[in-house]
């Protein structure tokens, strides 16, 4: 009885300290918005851009290298039959984006981070020109995705599109959205392969959305949650059927200290260009599905 009796309060003692974690974790998030402006820093935006030129280099010496092309087909054998299979069983395979930094450099984003992800999924039974037809119609992204609330085509230029977007991204108790212009531009390698590049040249956080004191932030000096974004994008016909890869880096603020020292929080918080990652290529696997 002495023994059931300790376990007990053990196992009290322990839910009741996790549960204190919770709270104070709980707090801690819906803090987050009310904390003082971000500023983006120009060493920031340094970094980012060495970044960015790293990453663009790479992207191009894939994409130009028939025996490449596909992110995929740079992995180990054994990495690639993996990921292979998974995607051709219906599954979205996402995954840290490593290798972007030339070997030996030591590289630091003062007051930001980078988040670098990409991910693969295989449409059966379709052709890549109806595909890259579904992508390009801007006007109608809105409701087809599910982060983007407004979408409007705002000129093109043969192959480069000039859109505006307005994203919603949350997390927990954290929603941001944004107005953003984006510039994409596609290549076509023969008639099975195409490669597309979106980079956001304006993203301005929204204060109060959709009410009448509904206003821009300064850029640069908002939550910092988002301050970056470019997606590199490979389409390839196979047989009858589609591999979409979809690359995308992102910058935002370095994760407040609070947050830092919780780290299933922290990891949380992290997720999200991961998710949003997710949601697009489900969103297209739904779509050509239909």
């Amino acid at each position: 009885m002495q023994r059931t009796s300790s376990r007990s309060f053990k196992a009290c003692r322990h839910k009741t300290r996790h549960g204190w974690i919770f709270v104070v974790a709980i707090q801690i998030l819906a803090s987050i918005q009310t904390l003082s402006a971000a500023e983006l820093k120009t060493e920031t935006v340094q970094a980012w851009n060495k970044y960015q030129k790293w990453a663009d280099a790479k992207v191009q010496r894939e994409i130009t290298n028939p025996e490449i092309f596909l992110i995929q087909n740079t992995l180990s054998k054994d990495e690639r039959e993996s990921v292979s299979r998974k995607i051709q069983a219906g599954e979205v395979f996402v995954r840290t984006m490593t290798g972007v930094i030339p070997s030996g450099v030591k590289f630091k984003v003062p007051d930001g981070e980078i988040h670098h992800w990409w991910g693969a999924i295989y449409l059966r039974n379709l052709r890549l020109s109806r595909l890259i037809r579904f992508l390009q119609d801007y006007d109608h992204h809105a409701g087809r995705f599910s982060d983007v609330e407004r979408s409007r085509l705002v000129s093109q230029h043969g192959d480069t599109f000039k859109i505006y977007l307005r994203l919603k991204r949350s997390k927990a108790f954290v929603t941001a959205n944004y107005n953003t212009e984006q510039e994409c531009r596609y290549t076509f390698y023969g008639s099975n392969r195409v490669f597309s590049q979106s980079v956001a040249t304006k993203i301005a956080e929204i204060e109060d959305p959709g009410t009448a004191s509904e206003r821009e932030k300064p850029v640069g000096k908002d939550s910092g949650f988002l301050w970056r974004l470019v997606s590199w994008w490979r389409f390839e016909q196979r047989g009858n059927d589609v591999i979409v890869e979809l690359e995308s880096a992102s910058l935002s603020r370095d994760i407040p200290l609070a947050i830092k020292l919780i780290p299933p929080i922290r990891n949380y918080i992290r997720s999200t260009p991961r998710e949003t990652l997710e949601s697009v290529l489900v969103s297209i696997r739904a779509a050509m599905g239909k």
